[in-house]
């Protein structure tokens, strides 16, 4: 296992296209998040069928359902921000617990332990910053987001078989 790094969260440009939301930690909230996501990824001219758009939802994805397991959403809410800063798509999801994310090791047969993996394979950077309710967890996906070396990910055909 290995913690996440403190790194301060890229700041939006005051012109940045943005949007917020304040989902339920319920896991029924997070296709519903994912699909509006999408629609605002699609009204920012990015390509929703391609590789920037797929990485950022995948990481909306495992940040809201981090949030939303460990970091003990005030009223059970999570806030939300996702806005375009140049080619980037920046992510950050706040919670109210100053925890360090760890990354787990998660193995063959585990159900869970690979969110914080994905978001660090997907994204150009990624970190924690505290604030001052909690931490805030952010990621920034670029124009051409790969995979970091020793991780294997299958589409979703390889993953059906």
């Amino acid at each position: 296992m290995s913690a996440t790094k403190v790194r301060p969260c890229p700041q939006a440009p005051i012109d940045a296209k943005r949007a917020s939301w304040t989902v339920d930690r319920a896991p029924s909230a997070v296709p519903s998040l994912r699909t509006n996501a999408v629609a605002v990824l699609q009204t920012w001219g990015l390509d929703t069928d391609g590789d920037q758009s797929f990485a950022a939802i995948l990481v909306l994805t495992e940040l809201v359902t981090n949030a939303a397991r460990y970091g003990r959403p005030r009223l059970g809410l999570i806030d939300v921000d996702m806005w375009l800063d140049c080619d980037r798509v920046v992510i950050a999801v706040m919670d109210s617990t100053t925890d360090t994310p760890v990354r787990r090791d998660a193995g063959v047969d585990d159900e869970s332990g690979r969110g914080l993996r994905l978001i660090g394979a997907y994204a150009e950077a990624n970190g924690y910053e505290p604030h001052r309710t909690g931490k805030r967890v952010w990621a920034a996906i670029g124009p051409h987001p790969a995979p970091e070396d020793g991780v294997l990910l299958l589409d979703a055909a390889e993953a059906a078989v």
